[in-house]
């Protein structure tokens, strides 16, 4: 595991939590300590703070593949055409298995803190400072230096808020987009996306198809 100018070389069966220890103080944008970078990568989808950190897919700049393919590097852009590296995010493992991976960490936002308000809807999110999750009637927002919590909301550890909030998180297995309807799932607010337990649909456009075909066929 080598971290260097924010980004982590790191073998595909490291957990989350092993790279977010490396990589402290920075930020990781996992969203599950427990599982690998693999599955983190052949999952997809976002971490709670994705209205600060950006997706999955934001994260990951190289990957290689068994078999000794690799795609990408460490840096944020290193060829012209179309990023193959990103492709392998939420692609469920069906290209073919990672081994390795650059990632990115980013610094902690400077002075940032949480808050907390109780018997909100979900609208709540969508609105006001910070990077804001909606849960089982409850608002969190992630704010930076200088940003105050609006009224009613208590204050948090970001830390503590993020791993409280993970615990709502464990269940989701694919994100839609929030369309004003009430939901059960967990609303991240920037980017509008609601976490829910349904899977994602199978992906079997020919494009896909052919990507199968040419990587793990």
């Amino acid at each position: 595991m080598r971290l260097e100018d924010g980004v982590l070389t790191i073998d595909g069966d490291a957990t989350c939590a092993e790279v977010e220890a490396a990589v402290a103080p920075w930020l990781f944008a996992s969203d599950r300590p427990d599982e690998t970078v693999r599955a983190w990568i052949d999952r997809g989808g976002c971490d709670l703070l994705a209205g600060w950190l950006g997706p999955t897919r934001a994260q990951v700049l190289g990957i290689e593949v068994e078999g000794g393919l690799r795609f990408g590097g460490r840096v944020v852009k290193n060829v012209a055409g179309y990023d193959l590296a990103r492709v392998f995010v939420g692609a469920r493992g069906e290209l073919g298995r990672v081994v390795r991976a650059h990632v990115r960490a980013r610094p902690a936002p400077r002075g940032w803190h949480a808050a907390r308000r109780e018997g909100t809807e979900p609208d709540e999110a969508l609105g006001g400072p910070g990077c804001a999750v909606w849960v089982a009637g409850a608002t969190w927002r992630f704010l930076r230096h200088g940003e105050t919590a609006p009224r009613a909301y208590e204050p948090w550890a970001p830390l503590d808020a993020r791993a409280a909030l993970r615990a709502d998180w464990a269940g989701v297995r694919s994100l839609i987009p929030y369309e004003g309807a009430a939901t059960d799932g967990v609303l991240l607010g920037g980017v509008r996306l609601v976490g829910v337990t349904a899977p994602p649909t199978p992906r079997a456009d020919p494009l896909w198809s052919r990507l199968v075909e040419a990587f793990a066929g």
